[in-house]
């Protein structure tokens, strides 16, 4: 009976220290040492953010993490199915997707990761911001301007959709109305980590140059260096198609209603740790049948929070067309100054 008994003892005390182990789904190794055990919630450009069973959520730099273990499957930007961290060393992910094949990515690198039941249950993400600014004076002097911009970014996985409309009206002693209508829609497909598949659409109307209908459809590809909370830059190229319809046809003899035109264009976004926002937007367009027909576009702006959710927003507006309406200016400008939404 003692030495049953002695044996019990034993074999408890052999398998103690396994059951004390900790359950955590993961653990996370800083390079001072410290072992954090919990779970993954996200992997962004600049850091991970940890659920950690004695602290909670903690928000760590990527300098500062050794390794990285867990045992949930990950959603990598650009891959469909759910990948496996096999390991992480010397700043290396090895991971195992597309029912075992492997590859290996560099952890600093990784702009986004996180479960992959997270990403299948929430896979929608809505952004957006709307602006209005305007000018109106009655008595000596008959001014009405009005301004309204609004701009919607809604993901679904790797699909990005990117709405903005815009309304603009002009009203003093020297003009009657000049109104400006511009509504777009962009479809990005993250197909890989970094690259993306892009679709582009936008109708435009715009009294002051002598334009009824302006629609541009194109296709082409992008590159995505950074897209986080904090900032975002992407650059793009492909092949679009013009149409331009003129209100006066009589000042629009020598235009083009039809041509196709290469397309670049750029988007950044920068957000500072006190608030401010910065971002600029550029277009430029280039018909393939005549060297003298382009055009381009930018748009630099301040966006600065007032309190939570409200903003107020600085923009400067730069547009140049080569061969413009006839009685119209090949450059024009704007700057608005207005408050806003964002959430």
């Amino acid at each position: 009976m003692l030495r049953a008994f002695r044996q019990i003892v034993y074999i408890v005390l052999f398998f103690a220290p396994l059951v004390s182990l900790p359950a955590a789904a993961g653990v996370l190794t800083l390079a001072n040492g410290d072992r954090i055990y919990g779970e993954l919630v996200l992997v962004e450009r600049d850091h991970v953010v940890w659920n950690s069973e004695t602290f909670g959520e903690v928000t760590i730099a990527k300098g500062k993490i050794l390794s990285l273990d867990t045992d949930v499957d990950l959603k990598i930007a650009g891959r469909e199915d759910p990948c496996t961290l096999a390991g992480h060393r010397r700043e290396q992910w090895e991971l195992y997707c597309d029912e075992g094949s492997g590859w290996v990515m560099d952890f600093p690198a990784v702009d986004r990761a996180e479960p992959y039941i997270n990403f299948v249950g929430n896979p929608l993400v809505f952004h957006g911001n709307v602006s209005a600014g305007g000018v109106f004076e009655h008595g000596n002097r008959e001014r009405e301007d009005l301004d309204v911009n609004v701009n919607l970014d809604i993901r679904n996985g790797d699909f990005h959709h990117l709405l903005n409309a815009l309304y603009q009206n002009q009203t003093n002693l020297e003009v009657d109305s000049l109104e400006k209508y511009r509504l777009g829609y962009d479809l990005r497909w993250v197909f890989a980590e970094k690259w993306f598949a892009a679709a582009n659409s936008s109708f435009l109307r715009e009294e002051a140059r002598n334009l009824d209908m302006g629609t541009t459809l194109g296709l082409g590809m992008g590159y995505l260096f950074y897209d986080t909370d904090k900032t975002a830059f992407s650059m793009q190229g492909g092949l679009s198609s013009l149409t331009e319809d003129y209100i006066d046809t009589d000042l629009s003899e020598d235009q083009d209603d039809r041509y196709a035109a290469a397309r670049m264009a750029m988007n950044y976004r920068y957000k500072f740790d006190m608030g401010p926002e910065i971002y600029f937007d550029q277009e430029a367009l280039q018909s393939v049948d005549s060297s003298d027909d382009y055009q381009a576009n930018a748009t630099v702006g301040v966006r600065t929070p007032l309190v939570e959710g409200v903003l107020m927003e600085i923009s400067y507006d730069w547009l140049y067309d080569n061969t413009p309406s006839l009685e119209s200016e090949k450059e024009d400008t704007k700057l608005s100054v207005g408050v806003g939404y964002q959430w």
